[in-house]
C-alpha cells in the first residue's frame, strides 16, 4: 500500500485557507465525531480529543454503512468508543436469512502524546477495531494545529486507513457552532469485508466535503463524496457537570423556628424528641433512632432518595439543630445503609453551625468543626436499648399510592414505612439483550413486584416477582454448543417454558458489623430467576476507603424452568475473592476479582471503571479462566473470555428531584457460560462504595452539605 497523492482540489483549497489564516490569533480548538464516533474529520481521524468527560452517541450512514456508535473522553489525554456497524447488502448467515445483514462491533482508541502549544501541533495515536472481527482494523498518528478560525489536520494510517490523510475543519468565528471540512479520505474501501456485495468497492475515498452544526448537544454532519451523500447525527453529553436539570422539585431543608426545650425538658418530656423524629422520618429519613448524652445528642439514621451522603447529613444537622435543646453543645449523626453503621459526622460547637446554617458564617468557619470517622460497632449498640428510639414494629405505614416520575420511573405504586420495609409495583420495564446468533436484537418487557421486609436487628426479606408483558428472547432458535455446563445459555427456556408470573426471588439476609471497618452478610433463598442457594460475604474497607477487600462464598443449585420452586440437578459452590483499588483525585476504581465461577471453571475477572463528577460511571469487565468457550465467534484457537462495557448513569443529574435510582445499560454477548457470576443479593462493596464515594473533583465528603 503506498501513499497515495491528495487530489488537486483538496490540495490547492487547503493551501489557500492555511495561507489565509496563517497570521490569525489561535483559537480554541473544537473536537466533532466522524461517522465511526472518533473525533477527526469525517471519515478520517484528527488529533483532537473532546473535552474530558464528554459522552457522545450518535448515528452514522455512510452507504452502504449505517453505525450506532458512542465514544467518551475517558480522560483528557484517552478517547475511547464503540460501533455496531450493519454493513448493508452483505447477509450475516447464508443459512439464516431472520438474522438479516452483517453486524460487526468494534472498539477504537486514541491517546495524546502532546498537546498543542503556540509552536507544536496535537499529536495523537490510535487504533480501530482492535477487539473482535478487526475487519475495521487501523492504526494512525494525526497531528492538528489551530491557525485562527481553521483547524489542520494531517496524518498516515495503515490497513483500512492506507495512507496519508488530512484535511480542515473551519468554524467562523461569527457563529462557532457553524463548521466547514474538507478532507482526503485515504479509507481502503476496495477491501473491506463484502465489498462486491456491499458497493463499497466502487466508493474511492479521496476528496470529501461536509456540512456541519451543532444545536447545544445536538451536533449534525452532511456530508458529500463523488456522488455520495452521508450523515452523521449525534449527542453530547457533559458527564464532568454535576447536574444537568436544576432540582426545582427538591423539598426545601428545614428551616422552622420554633420555640427550643431545655435540656431538662428533653430529657423528662418525650413529646419534642417524638416531634424531631417525626420530622425526619417526614423528610425522608428511615430508621431514625435519637439518644442524648449530657449536652451531645446522637442520631442513627439512613436515607433512600438523597444521593449524597453530605447532603442527607446535613439536612439532618440542621433539623436537629433547630428542635434539639437550646443548651445543645453539639450533635452526631452516625450515617446507615441495610443498618449497616457506616460513618459518624461529629459536629462540635452547634451555636457556629446554627449561624452557617442561617448563612451568618461562611464554611470557611466551621470545616474544622466537622470530624467524620468510620462507626465502632461498640457505638451503635447504644441505641439498642434506648426507650426514645421508634421499634421497628410500632412504624406506621404509608398509604399506598400511585406516583409519577418518581425515583426514575414513569408510573409506580408504592407503600414504606419509617424503616426500610417498602412495597413497590413497577408496571413497565425493559431489558434488552445483544448479539446473540439467532439474532442481534432480543427484548423483554415486564411488569415488576417487589416487597422488602426489615426486621430488627439487620433482617431482611426480599422479594420480587414478574409479569412478563412482551418479549421474544424466548424465540432463540440456535441451540448452544457451548461445552461447559450450561448456567446462561439456556436463559431462553426459562422465558419460554415459565409461567407469565412467576417469583423471581425470596430471599432472606442478615447484615451485621463485627468490628470497625468490617462487614458481613448472610443470606439463603432464591437468589434470582436461574439460582437459589445458601451463601455469605465479608468485607473490609481500609481505614480512608483506600481500598477494600472481599469475600463471597455461596451454594448454589440452578432453578427449574417453568417452576418456581423446582430445581435441576446442577450445583456449584462459587468462591470469588475480590480487590477493590479506587485511585485518589483519578476516579477510576480497579477490581480484581479471583476464584471459582458457575460454570466450575476457574480465574480472574478483572473491572475498571471511571466515575465522572456527575456522578455517571462508565467501565469494562474482562473475565480470563482455565475453561474454553468455543461458542461462535470463540473456536478451540480461539476462545470466547467473558468481556464487556457498562454505563451506570444516576437519575438525579436529569431529574427535578434527588433520587439514589441508576440507570444502567451494559453491553456483552449474553448466551455465555464461561466466567458467569451470580446476582448477588446486597453485595457489600456496592452498598457501601457510593454513599462513601468521595466526590471525584472536589474530594469533600461535605458536599452539598448547607443544601
Amino acid at each position: 500500500m503506498g501513499v497515495p497523492e491528495l487530489s488537486l482540489p483538496f490540495r490547492s483549497f487547503l493551501l489557500a485557507v492555511v495561507a489565509l489564516q496563517v497570521f490569525s490569533a489561535p483559537q480554541i480548538a473544537r473536537g466533532e465525531a466522524s461517522t465511526i464516533g472518533q473525533t477527526g474529520l469525517i471519515n478520517m481521524p484528527s488529533a483532537r480529543i473532546e473535552e474530558e468527560g464528554t459522552l457522545r452517541i450518535g448515528f452514522s450512514n455512510y452507504d452502504p454503512y449505517k453505525a450506532l456508535w458512542a465514544s467518551i473522553s475517558l480522560f483528557p489525554w484517552l478517547e475511547l468508543s464503540g460501533r455496531h456497524t450493519i454493513i448493508d447488502g452483505v447477509q450475516a448467515f447464508e443459512d439464516k436469512p431472520e438474522f438479516g445483514d452483517y453486524r460487526d462491533k468494534a472498539f477504537d482508541a486514541k491517546l495524546r502524546l502532546l498537546r498543542e502549544s503556540s509552536y507544536f501541533p496535537e499529536i495523537t495515536i490510535g487504533t480501530q477495531d482492535y477487539i473482535g472481527t478487526n475487519i475495521f482494523g487501523a492504526h494512525f498518528i494525526t497531528f492538528n494545529k489551530r491557525l485562527g478560525d481553521i483547524d489542520v489536520t494531517l496524518g498516515y494510517g495503515d490497513k483500512r486507513i492506507d495512507g496519508a490523510f488530512g484535511g480542515f475543519r473551519y468554524n467562523p468565528s461569527w457563529n462557532r457552532n457553524l463548521g466547514l471540512v474538507l478532507e482526503h479520505d485515504a479509507t481502503d474501501y476496495r477491501n473491506d469485508f463484502g465489498a462486491a456485495l456491499s458497493g463499497a468497492d466502487r466508493r474511492e475515498g479521496g476528496t470529501t466535503y461536509a456540512l456541519e452544526y451543532k444545536f447545544g448537544w445536538i451536533g449534525t454532519q452532511l456530508s458529500y463524496q463523488h456522488g455520495e451523500v452521508g450523515a452523521n447525527l449525534y449527542v453530547s453529553i457533559p458527564l464532568m457537570r454535576r447536574e444537568f436539570i436544576p432540582k426545582t422539585h427538591e423539598p426545601k431543608p428545614y428551616s422552622k423556628i420554633t420555640p427550643q426545650p431545655t435540656l431538662a425538658q428533653w430529657r423528662t418530656e418525650p413529646a419534642y424528641v417524638a416531634a424531631l423524629t417525626r420530622e425526619l422520618n417526614q423528610q425522608g429519613f428511615k430508621n431514625v433512632k435519637i439518644q442524648s448524652e449530657g449536652a451531645i445528642v446522637k442520631a442513627q439514621l439512613s436515607h433512600t432518595r438523597i444521593s449524597l451522603m453530605g447532603r442527607a447529613i446535613g439536612r439532618a444537622a440542621r433539623t436537629m439543630l433547630l428542635l434539639g435543646p437550646a443548651e445543645i453543645k453539639s450533635i452526631q449523626i452516625t450515617y446507615t445503609v441495610n443498618e449497616l453503621p457506616l460513618v459518624t459526622y461529629t459536629l462540635e460547637d452547634a451555636d457556629r453551625f446554627r449561624r452557617y446554617f442561617a448563612s451568618e458564617l461562611p464554611w470557611d468557619n466551621v470545616k474544622d468543626h466537622v470530624s467524620i470517622e468510620f462507626t465502632d460497632p461498640m457505638y451503635v449498640k447504644q441505641f439498642k436499648n434506648d426507650d426514645i428510639a421508634m421499634p421497628i414494629e410500632r412504624q406506621e405505614r404509608s398509604e399506598l399510592k400511585t406516583v409519577y416520575g418518581d425515583e426514575g420511573y414513569v408510573v409506580s405504586i408504592k407503600q414504606e414505612d419509617q424503616s426500610l420495609s417498602r412495597f413497590r409495583i413497577i408496571p413497565a420495564n425493559l431489558r434488552i439483550y445483544y448479539n446473540d446468533p439467532s439474532g442481534a436484537f432480543r427484548y423483554d418487557t415486564f411488569a415488576l413486584l417487589t416487597y422488602r421486609k426489615q426486621f430488627e436487628d439487620g433482617y431482611f426479606l426480599d422479594t420480587s416477582a414478574r409479569l412478563t408483558l412482551f418479549e421474544d428472547v424466548s424465540k432463540l432458535s440456535t441451540p448452544s454448543n457451548s461445552l461447559l455446563p450450561h448456567v446462561r445459555t439456556d436463559i431462553n427456556e426459562y422465558l419460554r417454558e415459565d409461567p407469565r408470573l412467576k417469583v423471581n426471588s425470596l430471599l432472606l439476609s442478615r447484615y451485621f458489623k463485627p468490628a470497625q471497618r468490617v462487614y458481613g452478610r448472610v443470606s439463603a433463598g432464591y437468589y434470582e430467576s436461574m439460582y437459589a442457594g445458601l451463601g455469605g460475604q465479608v468485607m473490609y474497607l481500609s481505614e480512608r476507603s483506600s481500598w477494600a477487600t472481599d469475600l463471597s462464598v455461596d451454594w448454589l443449585r440452578q432453578r427449574e424452568p417453568g417452576s418456581d420452586f423446582g430445581f435441576r440437578d446442577y450445583s456449584v459452590v462459587t468462591i470469588l475473592g475480590a480487590l477493590h483499588y479506587p485511585f485518589p483525585t483519578s476516579g477510576v476504581t480497579a477490581t480484581a476479582r479471583v476464584g471459582k465461577f458457575l460454570a466450575k471453571d476457574e480465574g480472574v475477572r478483572f473491572e475498571l471503571k471511571r466515575r465522572f463528577r456527575s456522578g455517571t460511571e462508565i467501565g469494562a469487565w474482562y473475565t480470563y479462566t482455565n475453561e474454553k468457550d468455543i461458542t461462535n465467534p470463540g473456536s478451540p484457537e480461539r476462545p470466547y473470555y467473558d468481556k464487556g462495557v457498562f454505563i451506570s448513569i444516576p437519575l438525579s443529574s436529569m431529574l427535578t428531584k434527588d433520587t439514589q435510582q441508576r440507570a444502567t445499560l451494559s453491553v456483552s454477548d449474553y448466551t455465555r457460560d464461561v466466567g458467569q457470576m451470580v446476582e448477588y443479593p446486597g453485595d457489600l462493596y456496592r452498598l457501601v462504595e457510593r454513599p462513601l464515594m468521595l466526590d471525584s473533583q472536589e474530594h469533600n465528603p461535605l458536599t452539598d452539605f448547607a443544601k
